[in-house]
């Protein structure tokens, strides 16, 4: 058995594809598609590259790592996919790889490895927490991801019921680029993002979006073929309160990705943060009706923003952990 980076196509569908079969054993997995992440490992955006590592024996690939490696913000870490075929594992093929990550970490000055592992929801957590804890990650972060049926019935009705909380406010969305008027503002509601989100004991820089940097990152969305609606508040000033944002792609039909909701510290008490769900998935029903299932996930000490997702009638699925080690 040897570890090998793989980086040409045909090796790297062979690699990728194990991670896949691993993710499938989830009830939602939520794996990239393999061709995006070919995309990703051949032209990756400016803020991220990516490589992949594979164990192979006697021609087959059994265990496979995805590596994310941040190029802006938080440059001493790497984000670690780690999976090993069910038929080869306790046989030392996860620890093989994770061995490789490390060397591969210290070599090019990455002092910190971040993981992530699935447990359903209500249940004990599995083997691949054991794993992460017995070699020296400590679990920092506990989301819970939950779902909803799409398209969401009785959106118009749940709007008009929190309308008066929000008079004082203009609700606005788009499908496509944020609008050049609300360009600058929305950056900075994007910036406080990572500020604001609960991350338990995990420390991250938090991101800094400038202008140049959303319309790159819209750029390649739009090559991708990506879609979606962001609806943001405005208040009576002008200025924007808050926001959030749906995305789907080609790739996934069947599957949507709630992002990031945020409403400004000082624009709260109004139920914003659920006036600004319902618009945006009035907005993106409004074109968009196909069958599908919207992800999203919350720390689970985010108690305001789940009892919104409870509200719209998001169902709980599976525990998240992240977990931290030194390299």
């Amino acid at each position: 058995m040897e570890v090998v980076s793989v980086d040409e196509a045909a090796e790297f569908r062979r690699a990728f594809g194990v991670l896949a079969s691993v993710a499938a054993e989830r009830e939602f997995p939520t794996l990239m598609p393999v061709d995006e992440a070919l995309v990703l490992l051949q032209s990756p955006p400016a803020d991220y590259r990516f490589s992949c590592l594979a164990s192979v024996e006697d021609g087959e690939v059994i265990g496979a790592a995805w590596l994310t490696w941040p190029q802006s913000e938080n440059p001493q870490l790497i984000v670690v996919d780690l999976a090993v075929a069910p038929t080869h594992r306790r046989r030392g093929v996860g620890s093989a790889l994770l061995h490789a990550v490390r060397a591969q970490a210290r070599n090019e000055g990455r002092s910190v490895l971040l993981g992530e592992t699935f447990s359903p929801y209500g249940a004990e957590v599995g083997s691949g927490a054991a794993f992460a804890s017995e070699r020296g990650f400590v679990a920092q972060f506990a989301a819970l991801h939950q779902v909803l049926d799409y398209p969401v019935s009785d959106l118009s009705a749940q709007a008009a019921a929190v309308a008066e909380h929000h008079r004082d406010y203009e609700l606005i969305s788009w499908p496509g680029p944020c609008p050049e008027k609300h360009l600058t503002e929305y950056c900075g509601l994007l910036s406080l993002v990572d500020e604001e989100v609960p991350l338990d004991d995990l420390e991250l820089q938090p991101k800094r979006w400038t202008p140049e940097r959303l319309r790159a990152a819209e750029e390649h969305r739009r090559t991708q073929g990506h879609f979606g609606s962001t609806t943001v508040a405005v208040a009576a000033d002008g200025s924007l309160a808050g926001y959030t944002e749906l995305t789907g792609s080609p790739q996934q039909p069947g599957r949507l990705n709630q992002r990031d909701t945020l409403v400004r510290p000082e624009h709260r008490g109004h139920r914003l943060g659920l006036a600004l769900k319902l618009a945006n998935l009035q907005a993106l029903q409004s074109g968009f009706r196909a069958p599908a299932t919207v992800h999203t996930w919350n720390a689970e000490s985010n108690a305001p923003m789940i009892a919104v997702n409870d509200h719209l009638g998001f169902r709980p699925i599976e525990h998240q952990h992240v977990w931290h080690s030194p390299a």
